[in-house]
């Protein structure tokens, strides 16, 4: 759709066809051009009359010797917009329609292989997705997102950190554990060898560390899509790369800014991208939610995904955690899970349903007693059934051969 304007010196008149893809700009009436343009629908009104054999709309009252001269200049415009319109490619789109259904799981992209039940729910990893990523200060969202993209990683999904709050080299001591699944600086003899292993995995690190503008870091992105053919980036965190430049304006307004512009790069490279984002100020007795991240509704809705590291705080001890699927445009399925972290390897990895979780607990006579801790009041149920059918433990990965 659009405006063919008429101008004369004295008078200007304007129809809008429903027909024509071009625009025709006539400056006097003696120099008056056609670019291709189809005959519009009578104007509304008795100032204009088409000519069919100029293809033009002029006023009823110029003379028709003016109308003989007026020269045309005919530019096929009919797939000016085309590309704009998927009905022009009916075929194509009900060949991707067909693709999908036939492949289903690779439509539901990369399978996470330590954390099943994200498998369960989110049915995979795929480009061009935006997922938000929130949970408490101090739950370990930074320890989880590690371990969750290095999955990823040795599966050969090319992956990008922009880590913006602790330094690369701490971020890759932790992900140096979580590739071992223990601490090296107990066996160094081993770091070598491991530290050869992580350097075959397809990872990259910004260099940026601090506040950062959005161009730089959208440039840096595009640049190493192009490059490295990175699939899936990881920003830890947003507010920490806003840093404090926003103080003296509109701080949501920015956010929403750049929010926008990292679920564009998503969408236009294909790329997926984990943005991660600090919940409002809540009570600690209070679930997170949705609503919870920090600045307006924007996050929430353009991510694909939703996911929430809730920590269920407890006076007599370690809080327990589980990580909730909030939102997931895929297939709409959410639902909760438990997470288990474990120091030694500072994994969240879920443990085989077959290894029960037990508690000591002292009877009348003083002897140890052990017990299910299902049984215990205001234990978390395990919810999920994938578990049960893992022939092995996820926090020790086949290391026969090196991760690629």
């Amino acid at each position: 759709m659009c405006w063919m304007v008429l101008k004369t010196n004295q008078t200007s008149a304007s129809h809008q066809s429903h027909l024509s893809p071009a625009c025709i700009h006539v400056h006097t009436w003696k120099n008056a051009y056609q670019l291709g343009c189809r005959a519009p629908p009578p104007p509304p009104g008795a100032f204009l009359r088409f000519i069919p054999s100029s293809g033009l709309w002029v006023p009823s009252q110029l003379p028709p010797p003016i109308l003989s001269s007026l020269p045309v200049v005919p530019a096929p415009c009919d797939d000016l917009f085309d590309k704009s319109l998927a009905t022009g490619q009916p075929g194509k789109l009900r060949e991707e329609v067909l693709g999908e259904l036939s492949n289903v799981e690779q439509a539901a992209g990369v399978r996470w292989s330590r954390f099943p039940d994200l498998n369960r729910l989110l049915k995979g990893h795929r480009k061009g997705e935006l997922t938000v990523f929130t949970g408490p200060t101090g739950s370990g969202k930074t320890t989880f997102i590690s371990e969750y993209a290095l999955d990823l990683c040795t599966q050969g999904v090319n992956t990008l950190w922009g880590s913006f709050e602790i330094s690369n080299v701490r971020l890759a001591r932790v992900m140096l554990t979580q590739f071992a699944v223990g601490r090296l600086e107990e066996q160094l003899d081993k770091y070598d060898e491991w530290a050869d292993r992580f350097e075959d995995l397809p990872l990259y690190f910004m260099t940026f560390h601090g506040q950062q503008s959005i161009r730089t870091v959208i440039d840096t992105m595009q640049h190493a899509v192009y490059v490295y053919d990175i699939c899936h980036v990881v920003i830890d965190n947003l507010q920490f790369m806003m840093g404090h430049e926003q103080l003296s304006t509109d701080r949501i307004a920015a956010q929403d800014y750049i929010v926008g512009a990292f679920r564009k790069f998503a969408t236009d490279s294909s790329c997926h991208v984990t943005l991660v984002i600090h919940p409002r100020k809540e009570d600690d007795d209070k679930e997170l939610q949705t609503a919870s991240i920090f600045g307006s509704a924007k996050a929430s809705q353009e991510a694909d995904n939703v996911l929430i590291l809730q920590d269920r705080k407890l006076v007599t001890g370690p809080g327990k955690r589980y990580l909730q699927v909030s939102k997931n445009r895929f297939d709409g399925d959410v639902g909760v899970f438990p997470l288990e972290f474990n120091k030694s390897s500072l994994t969240f990895s879920i443990p085989p349903k077959s290894k029960a979780r037990l508690k000591k607990i002292k009877d009348d006579n003083g002897l140890v007693a052990k017990k299910p801790s299902s049984g215990k009041k205001g234990a978390m149920p395990q919810i999920s059934e994938t578990c049960s059918n893992q022939a092995r433990n996820p926090n020790q990965p086949d290391l026969s051969k090196p991760s690629r």
